[in-house]
């Protein structure tokens, strides 16, 4: 065996090594932050929500070193590159009858993993960063004390007033102070002292009253309270947030979350099942040109302002491969439709395949199979399709059963295209995620490093993508 083979081996065996951690990545990072975030809206102090909060910054551990492998045994790649090592790695399956039409396609779900897996995280890490943001760490030390020893739960009133902090002068603006109380004593002496900080809706008085929470034969245990007893009820429980701020976090999240999946589902999923070629199904012969966009108009209406104004309302600007079959051009978009996969593909040739019954709103599901032994799920514009069907420019479909091909996902090595910025990116988020999680401790930095968290994530691809089109310029 010559040494091109060699390498062709050697790569095949890392694209497939990067598809497997990617495919890991890209379901597990999700899973974790989905887990954390639900467990601290919904969850108290309890053995359950530790487990979640240890499991999940495991695996969120395990995500950022597999990260850090790809970066280091050579990320920072263009996706020009990576899409020519998966069109390598997808050709290096053993075909029977080069150029044939394949008998079975299979199914497209790895992309679509992917997708779902990014608009599932970006909620789940937004609301996890509010949700830490906002937590109140007074639900552990004094409080997890008084909640293993039962405490109870009383309106009592407030001797002593240090250390008042308000958000106004008003007497109704938010105040956090250190409030002392008088505990009753159950043996009819005078009762204990007992000093704790609380956050109020409204600035406090000496001789007003505080919900406390105390054990009446243990003094010494200390006391917790609040103008709201739902917030004394919260940190007894453990629980990051009030009632009243977890509820609306969690019905944004999953209201923002499932409007994102539910509309790149339905309107830019490229998914199928695996499905059968018959002979109803139209073929073509076609060579990959590039990339380009194609300007799909609905057909022209009347003359009136209206309708021009709807026609232009329902024109779509579609990026995708350029096809050359029978002396036209056809526009081929699926998920990875862009320049550096017309770059990649060009020049290969194959069949378009699509049944004309199987359609999504404008568009004929079809595919691209390559003589090479790839699959390439898409789509047609419905006008296109029909005119090239008119046209006589296809055959039926004679499917070989002998005929193998594998499904092309060009993303699935997006590993290696991940540069330092990125991991430092997520690196920091993943620092400032255990500090929220794991300092019990109230003040400004939460908030403060809440956004960071959230942020140098976003900074870092913004780095790495301004860095991509420098060097695509120069």
């Amino acid at each position: 065996m010559d040494q091109t083979a060699l390498d062709g081996t050697d790569d095949v065996t890392g694209v497939q090594s990067l598809v497997r951690s990617g495919r890991f990545v890209a379901v597990a990072a999700p899973l974790a932050l989905v887990a954390l975030t639900a467990a601290w809206l919904l969850l108290g102090a309890t053995p359950v929500r530790a487990a979640i909060m240890w499991g999940s910054l495991a695996l969120l551990t395990v995500c950022l070193l597999i990260l850090a492998v790809a970066v280091v045994r050579g990320g920072s790649r263009s996706r020009r590159e990576t899409y020519r090592r998966a069109e390598r790695a997808a050709s290096a399956t053993p075909g029977h009858g080069e150029g044939a039409v394949p008998l079975r396609l299979g199914g497209a779900r790895g992309q679509s993993i992917r997708m779902v897996g990014v608009l599932v995280a970006v909620p789940a890490l937004l609301a996890l960063g509010g949700t830490l943001g906002a937590a109140d760490a007074r639900g552990t030390g004094t409080s997890a004390v008084l909640a293993e020893a039962d405490a109870v739960i009383k309106p009592l009133p407030i001797v002593k007033i240090e250390n008042e902090v308000a958000d106004g002068s008003s007497r109704r603006a938010d105040a956090t102070a250190d409030f002392t109380v008088l505990l009753p004593s159950t043996t009819g002496r005078d009762g204990a002292r007992a000093t704790f900080e609380a956050t109020t809706n409204q600035r406090q008085a000496v001789g007003g009253d505080l919900y406390v929470a105390y054990v009446p034969d243990r003094p010494d245990l200390g006391a917790i309270g609040d103008d709201q007893r739902e917030d004394v009820e919260r940190q007894l429980a453990g629980r990051a947030v009030e009632v009243g701020t977890a509820w609306p976090i969690a019905g944004l999240w999953v209201l923002v979350t499932l409007a994102l999946v539910i509309g790149w589902w339905v309107t830019g999923s490229t998914r199928r099942r695996a499905r059968t070629v018959g002979s109803d199904w139209h073929a073509l012969r076609v060579t990959v040109t590039g990339a380009g966009e194609h300007v799909d108009a609905p057909p022209a209406g009347g003359t009136s302002v209206a309708d021009e104004r709807k026609q232009r309302e329902n024109t779509r600007r579609l990026k995708g491969l350029v096809l050359q079959g029978g002396g036209s051009e056809i526009p081929f978009h699926s998920q990875m439709s862009s320049e550096a996969a017309g770059d990649a593909l060009s020049g290969t040739h194959g069949w378009l395949l699509w049944n004309p019954r199987r359609r999504r709103g404008r568009d004929v599901l079809a595919d691209l199979v390559g003589d090479d032994g790839w699959q390439l799920p898409g789509a047609v514009p419905v006008p296109v399709a029909e005119q090239i069907a008119k046209a006589g420019l296809t055959v039926p479909a004679q499917p070989d059963p002998q005929r193998r091909v594998r499904p092309l996902d060009l993303g699935a090595g997006w590993l290696a295209t991940a540069s330092v910025p990125v991991l430092a990116g997520w690196a920091v988020a993943l620092g400032c995620l255990a500090a929220l999680l794991l300092v019990p401790d109230d003040g400004t930095w939460r908030p403060w490093t809440a956004a960071a968290g959230v942020l140098v994530p976003a900074l870092g691809f913004a780095w790495q993508g301004t860095a991509r089109e420098e060097g695509r310029a120069d």
